[in-house]
């Protein structure tokens, strides 16, 4: 007797939803900094929607992640010079250190570098 092989089913319903992942913790972050959705898109490549949609869980793409963990250390760093009950308050407010700009706008324009200098010199105790 011929040995017989069977078929497994295959479903034709396509995956409509993507897998949820912690990446990190989008809400968390955003709360953390005290931002709402639409700042918070602003220091992402993305939109409001897909701030809602991390914050649901679905899988950041892979600029999204990369600017979320660099959020996310950014966030780790200024905590240890700066109040965290006072971070949000801080990123929003005009900084002389800056130029007048916002530390959010200072992100937004892709020179989170002057941020991590500040941190170094805070740190350090090195005069600026």
């Amino acid at each position: 007797m011929a040995p017989t092989i069977e078929a497994k089913k295959v479903s034709s319903k396509k995956r409509t939803t993507k897998p949820k992942a912690n990446f990190p913790a989008a809400k968390k972050l955003r709360t953390r900094l005290m931002l709402t959705q639409p700042k918070f898109a602003r220091l992402l490549p993305g939109s409001t929607r897909t701030v809602s949609e991390l914050e649901r869980g679905t899988i950041p793409s892979e600029p999204v992640a990369r600017r979320l963990i660099e959020l996310e250390r950014l966030t780790k760093a200024l905590s240890e010079v700066i109040r965290p009950d006072s971070l949000g308050k801080w990123l929003q407010s005009p900084n002389a250190a800056f130029d007048g700009l916002k530390p959010l706008e200072v992100i937004e324009r892709g020179e989170i570098d002057r941020l991590w200098e500040m941190i170094y010199f805070l740190r350090s105790g090195v005069p600026s």
